[in-house]
């Protein structure tokens, strides 16, 4: 593994810290190692159809690690107090947006040359996020806009979601509208 990779494996490792302002410091450091384009050329490279059978960091890792991160953030946030002064409320909000644009960045960074994430993955993130109470209310019209976005733009993406994710889907859009 290529010291640039090793240190966005370090990064990622990082984001599950249990201390929120490493996670933060570590968020914006990932943001930064994904603009390096020997990074970026690294993960297409791994996470090419020939390679995936190694054990390289790939893009669809790397959203693994994302997915724990949004988690952890979403738990912190879920656990503490509800009766919060308009300060804090607007500084979790602006968290929330944050986490968001990590989301949304990763997702288009990857996809920017293709689809490079595997769309069952992506999918089943963004529906759990629509599915939780809690999730949608923090992140729902983010997560609605990639979806439309990011995903059901995409042509390639339409044949890989199954029959049942569609369904998934369809249920979750009568819900909110």
């Amino acid at each position: 593994m290529s010291l640039a990779l090793h240190d966005l494996l370090a990064c990622c490792r990082a984001l599950e810290n249990d201390k929120a302002t490493e996670r933060k410091k570590e968020a914006e450091r990932f943001r930064r190692l994904l603009r390096s384009p020997e990074i970026v050329q690294e993960l297409d490279r791994n996470s090419s159809a020939k390679a995936k059978a190694s054990k390289q960091l790939t893009w669809d890792a790397v959203f693994r690690f994302l997915q724990r991160y949004v988690q952890k953030e979403t738990e912190s946030m879920q656990s503490s107090k509800s009766n919060v002064t308009a300060t804090t409320l607007a500084t979790r909000q602006k968290k929330m947006a944050e986490i968001c644009s990590l989301i949304k960045y990763f997702i288009r960074c990857a996809n920017k040359r293709g689809p490079r994430l595997k769309c069952s993955e992506l999918l089943k993130h963004v529906l759990e996020v629509l599915q939780s109470s809690y999730c949608c209310s923090a992140y729902g019209e983010d997560y609605s806009s990639l979806l439309v976005k990011d995903i059901l733009s995409v042509r390639k993406y339409w044949c890989d979601i199954t029959p049942q994710q569609w369904q998934s889907q369809w249920a979750i859009w009568s819900f909110i509208f």
